[in-house]
């Protein structure tokens, strides 16, 4: 093999293991993301249980969305934290080429995290909520009529 045509060989093997090292470079840059996700209660939760903190909530989940994405091209995080801020439009979304696959990833990722044990306990109601005024007595319950 002559010299041209092994630099030729070569130069081709080194462009076609680019685009790979490419696609695993660095991970996104999550910081923006995380700072929407964490002010975005009402998109993420909804209503809450009576006397819990978003925040206790939105911890876990933001976190484990940050997992979720952590390898998703940036302009993807780009425009899901577009979203949680509430800036997410039509334009923006058609001008992004492929916010459709982008969205159901996303709904995937929230799916798994709205099911991590942390984050169903800290959702669920409590089971036995303490009274309004912890100080009152708890109310006797009736004695059945006979």
């Amino acid at each position: 093999m002559s010299r041209p045509v092994l630099a030729a060989f070569m130069a081709a093997a080194v462009l076609a293991v680019t685009p790979a090292a490419y696609a695993q470079g660095e991970p996104a840059d999550l910081a923006a993301f995380h700072e929407a996700c964490a002010g975005a209660p009402q998109y993420l939760l909804g209503d809450v249980p009576e006397g819990t903190d978003p925040a206790t909530i939105l911890t876990p989940l933001c976190a484990c969305l940050d997992t979720g994405f952590k390898d998703m091209p940036q302009a993807d995080v780009d425009i899901l934290a577009a979203d949680l801020r509430g800036e997410g439009t039509d334009e923006l979304h058609a001008a992004h080429g492929s916010y459709e696959a982008v969205e159901n990833k996303a709904r995937d990722v929230l799916n798994a995290c709205y099911a991590t044990p942390e984050v169903m306990a800290l959702m669920a109601p409590p089971e036995n909520p303490p009274p309004a005024d912890p100080a009152a007595p708890a109310e006797p319950t009736p004695a059945p009529a006979q």
